[in-house]
Parts: structure tokens; C-alpha cells; sequence
């Protein structure tokens, strides 16, 4: 697949402003946000190259470094990303924007920053429990880099308050590895463009992406940052779907029609 334009046919608009961090490649390198393997003809490979075509680069996900793509990943749970991102900038401004400088925050001046996010009290022992991990494995100079892709995975879900779906943002986002997050959007997504009321585990639905594309980290990536675009300007729980680029073979749209 080559390098395309961004077609204005969408209500995407990709926040280029913000500060996106793309972990380097195993040898150290800068990977480019478009060197992805061709993603191929089946379902999720159809579904990535339609979505470039009409949206181009969903500019995912955000943070200036591992740790806080990392800090994003555990925020935004119970609650949206406008409300997470909000905190990031927050968190610099008191000098706690790595994971020491976390640990040495105290903890009733963290809470009370991390009040406005919901759930404010666990997500500041969250972040204390990864902080506290983050500094003992010397995450920061690469003490997990040449761990491999299943042993970090199940070293973070060892982490109190991480779950698959926190522990893949981890994974894809401040690490680099070539790994699917699984969420509703990604369920919602597969179940009406096929027409199937049957609902996949999160286990199932990511071993399917990952049987069928290759495993390239930026498509990965980029895959998710789709999805989740896709389903909060499109594909709502009351979808818009006169602006989906993928009406035409959506067979929840075509019900619709």
C-alpha cells in the first residue's frame, strides 16, 4: 500500500498540534507513523485501508513520552479522553511527570489534582502501583526493552488496577510492540459491519486481528486510533451513517438505508 492523502470526506479533523509520541524500532530507530506492512484483504485489512483513504492518519495517541502514554492509559478509565487529557498538562505543571517524581508526590495533593477525573483516589493508587513498577524494572532506561511481547504483557497486568485493556495501551503506545487493543468501539465496530449480534470476548476478538494482519507496530497503532475515531464521530450508539466511509459494506448500515 502506498502513501496516500487524507480525503476531506469525513468529519475527522486530526489534531496535529498535539504531541504524539512514537516509540523508537527494536534497533533504536524513528518509526515512520506510514511504513506500515500492506495490511492485506480481510475484514480488519479492508477495514485499515478504507479508513486511511478517507481519514488518513487518526494521530494516535497522546503524550510526549512512554510514561505519559502510560499515565493517559490508566486515567482514561470510567471516563473520556477529554476529561484524561486534561490531567496530563496538570501533572507536568506540579513537576510529578515521571514516574519518581510521582512517587515523591504526596498523596493527598495527587488526589485532589486527579479529583476532576473520576474514580480519583484508586487512579492515584494506580499510578503510584505503575510508578512503583515503572522505577523498579528501570522502564526509563530500557530495563523492559528486549523483554518479550507476552512477558511484558503479563508483567503489567501483575500491576494492581491494570487490565487487558490498559495493559495493550501500554503495550502499543509507550512500548512500541505490535499488539491490538481490544475495547467496545472494536466490538461495536466488527458486530454491524458484519450483521453479527453474536459478541466476541476480548480474547477472541484480539486474536483475530492478530491472526489476519501482520504484525507491524504502526499498524497496530494506527488501527485503533481508527476504530475509536470512527465510533465516537460515526458509528455512535445512534450512528451517523451518511458519513461513513464504510457504509457501503456495513451491513448495519445497509439495513438502515
Amino acid at each position: 500500500m502506498g502513501k496516500h492523502v487524507t480525503r476531506k470526506t469525513g468529519p475527522f479533523k486530526p489534531d496535529l498540534a498535539r504531541e504524539r509520541w512514537i516509540p523508537p524500532d527494536n534497533h533504536g530507530r524513528p518509526q515512520d507513523p506510514a511504513s506500515w506492512a500492506h495490511p492485506g484483504d480481510g475484514f480488519w485489512g479492508r477495514f485499515f485501508t478504507t479508513m486511511w483513504d478517507a481519514w488518513g492518519d487518526p494521530y494516535w495517541w497522546p503524550g510526549r513520552n512512554a510514561w505519559e502514554c502510560a499515565v493517559g492509559a490508566v486515567l482514561v478509565q470510567n471516563t473520556t479522553w477529554k476529561n484524561a487529557g486534561r490531567m496530563i498538562p496538570l501533572l507536568r505543571d506540579a513537576g510529578w511527570d515521571n514516574a519518581p517524581a510521582l512517587l515523591e508526590a504526596p498523596v493527598p495533593e495527587l488526589e485532589q489534582t486527579l479529583r476532576p477525573v473520576g474514580y480519583y483516589r484508586m487512579k492515584t493508587r494506580k499510578l503510584r502501583e505503575l510508578a512503583t513498577w515503572w522505577v523498579a524494572r528501570d522502564v526509563d532506561n530500557g530495563g523492559v526493552d528486549k523483554l518479550p511481547d507476552e512477558l511484558l504483557r503479563d508483567e503489567l497486568l501483575s500491576i494492581w488496577g491494570i487490565g487487558p485493556e490498559t495493559a495493550d495501551d501500554i503495550l502499543v503506545y509507550s512500548f512500541g510492540r505490535p499488539w491490538f487493543v481490544v475495547d467496545a468501539y472494536a466490538i461495536r465496530v466488527r458486530q454491524r459491519l458484519l450483521g453479527n449480534d453474536a459478541k466476541p470476548t476480548y480474547d477472541e476478538l484480539q486474536a483475530e486481528v492478530h491472526a489476519e494482519l501482520p504484525r507491524d507496530y504502526m499498524l497496530m497503532h494506527q488501527l485503533h486510533g481508527m476504530v475509536v475515531n470512527l465510533c465516537k464521530l460515526v458509528c455512535r450508539a445512534k450512528p451517523k451513517c451518511e458519513q461513513c466511509p464504510l457504509l457501503d459494506r456495513c451491513a448495519f448500515g445497509q439495513s438502515r438505508s
